[in-house]
């Protein structure tokens, strides 16, 4: 018994931290608002996107789906990343958004190279 409340205490101690609210006031700033709608609009791709893919499961067709979904959920993650270090949540370094809308950018890019690809 007196092993379990050590540890509680040193782990209450080691865990123990500044503690700070999250600045939720930028909720209303139309930035984001913004990212708030876009985050729906990618999480709203991307299961639209993934409902395509298993109808074309295993199709000619089906890779460009697959860049498309993972366009839309690297999006959304993006969007989430912005999200939650506007609320100041987390503290990002300054590259990650950027290359977040790199990567999904590129997705896309190589999902519309793959349908022209299979189409002509």
């Amino acid at each position: 018994m007196n092993k379990k409340i050590l540890l509680g205490v040193l782990f209450l101690c080691a865990a123990g931290g500044r503690a700070e609210a999250a600045n939720f006031a930028v909720i209303t700033s139309p930035p984001t608002l913004l990212n708030i709608l876009i985050l729906g609009i990618a999480v709203a791709g991307a299961w639209g996107a993934f409902e395509v893919l298993s109808f074309v499961r295993g199709g000619e067709l089906s890779k460009s789906w697959q860049f498309f979904t993972g366009g839309f959920a690297v999006l959304g993650l993006g969007q989430l990343a912005t999200l939650t270090s506007a609320f100041e949540l987390i503290v990002l370094p300054t590259f990650i958004i950027p290359a977040c809308l790199v990567v999904m950018t590129g997705l896309f890019l190589m999902g519309i190279i793959e349908a022209k690809r299979v189409l002509s």
